[in-house]
């Protein structure tokens, strides 16, 4: 049973003046679908996917990077989890890999990579960047503000600047894989994860989940000062 502290988060994020189940999850589902997701959102479906045991992946390849970026800073600000920090991580990891080896066609310039490493190498403190390189450092910033006796913690982030040329670059790679056959998690195919062929049972498990999600999540929400709403 949810919380009454559960229930006034579900109808904030659903809209409605009452619950019923399955309300949460179709709405999760609407905001994918039309791509209008908050910073909030996508860590909540981080949460969500890590509960029903799915990857992140799929549905990272759909969010701009901007989104991604925000999202791990806040995180990492927040103090979210490992588990979320390390799927975002991963996302960045793999997003940039991907900008850093793309073909002539869709090639970004040699000075917006440089603009790019010069502050993924501030944050990572090596003196090149390899795959795997945020993920593992965003690890190591986890264990050593986790450890005990440890009086200084590690605040930094991975601070970026994003100009139209790679975002430009970004787009296309987002339209490109949600487009996709290939893609496990397309926004428009989203209802197949988080519902099973519409069952009443399913839904209700779902929506237990997200609000639970939804409570962990509040504290972003209260500590942040814009809503950090991204349309793409």
């Amino acid at each position: 049973t949810m919380s009454s502290k559960a229930k006034s988060l579900v109808l904030n994020f659903t809209g409605k003046e009452k619950y019923k189940f399955g309300d949460i999850t179709k709405e999760l589902i609407r905001r994918i679908a039309s791509r209008e997701v908050t910073i909030q959102d996508t860590i909540l479906v981080i949460k969500v996917l890590i509960a029903i045991g799915a990857s992140f992946a799929p549905f990272a390849k759909t969010l701009p990077f901007a989104v991604l970026l925000n999202a791990l800073n806040v995180s990492l600000e927040q103090k979210v989890g490992a588990e979320v920090l390390n799927a975002l991580a991963l996302a960045l990891d793999e997003r940039l890999v991907a900008a850093f080896t793309s073909d002539d066609k869709f090639r970004i310039g040699d000075a917006v990579k440089q603009s790019l490493l010069t502050g993924i190498l501030a944050f990572t403190g090596k003196e090149k960047y390899e795959k795997g390189d945020i993920q593992h450092k965003v690890a190591e910033q986890v264990r050593e503000n986790e450890s005990e006796g440890n009086e200084e913690e590690d605040n930094s982030h991975l601070d970026l600047r994003l100009d139209s040329e790679f975002e430009e670059w970004d787009k296309i790679f987002v339209e490109a894989c949600s487009s996709s056959e290939n893609n496990d998690l397309c926004p428009a195919d989203a209802e197949s994860l988080f519902m099973e062929n519409g069952d009443e049972d399913a839904a209700k498990i779902m929506d237990m989940k997200i609000a639970l999600a939804l409570e962990e999540c509040e504290v972003i929400s209260q500590s942040q000062s814009k809503g950090f709403f991204i349309k793409w």
